[in-house]
């Protein structure tokens, strides 16, 4: 594992400042790195998008829509024989057509009644926040005075360090969504 300084900024002009000031400095090219960090829920770690496999409020969306179709379908269907009896003419037809819609109609209904609407959701952490950021690896004696000295004089408005996989110029298990022990706030 590394020893990782990461300082978090407003704009870019700030960052540039610190990756010249690194580079004056002596870092070597492989030491230090600039990301933009996304807003939460932005991170695209899945192949579709996003930042979660699933929705945690969609966890019973799924029997919702079991218990919809069925009752829906049903009573599509008793629909359907009712018009059936009325209008002999449509017959079996109607009665699979309105137990189809009643079906489709009852599963989106279960699978919404189902869903929960967040008012109970735990407080979590959030994350130190979106936008620029630089990541310095200071496992070198005395790199780590230095580069947190850049990251305070260029307006870092949040400074942490962690420890992290650093390998060819990047934080490798640099994850968004973790909360970081922040050390200080600007």
């Amino acid at each position: 594992m590394s020893h990782i300084v990461a300082g978090r900024f407003e704009t870019t002009a700030q960052v540039l400042a610190v990756l010249t000031e690194l580079d004056a400095a002596h870092f070597n090219h492989e030491e230090f790195a600039s990301y933009y960090v996304n807003p939460p829920g932005q991170h695209g770690l899945y192949p579709l998008g996003g930042d979660e496999f699933a929705d945690s409020h969609a966890t019973k969306a799924g029997g919702g829509t079991v218990s919809g179709a069925t009752l829906g379908g049903a009573a599509g269907l008793a629909i359907g024989g009712v018009a059936a009896t009325i209008a002999p003419e449509a017959g079996a037809v109607a009665a699979l057509a309105a137990g189809s819609v009643g079906a489709y109609v009852g599963s989106l209904l279960g699978a919404l009644n189902k869903l929960e609407d967040g008012s109970e959701v735990p407080e979590v952490p959030t994350e130190a926040g979106a936008g620029p950021m630089v990541a310095i690896c200071v496992d070198r004696p005395g790199t780590e005075q230095i580069a947190r000295a850049a990251l305070h004089r260029h307006g870092a408005r949040a400074i942490e360090r962690v420890d992290g996989r650093w390998e060819d110029g990047d934080w490798k298990d640099f994850d968004p969504r973790a909360v970081q022990a922040v050390e200080e706030q600007h």
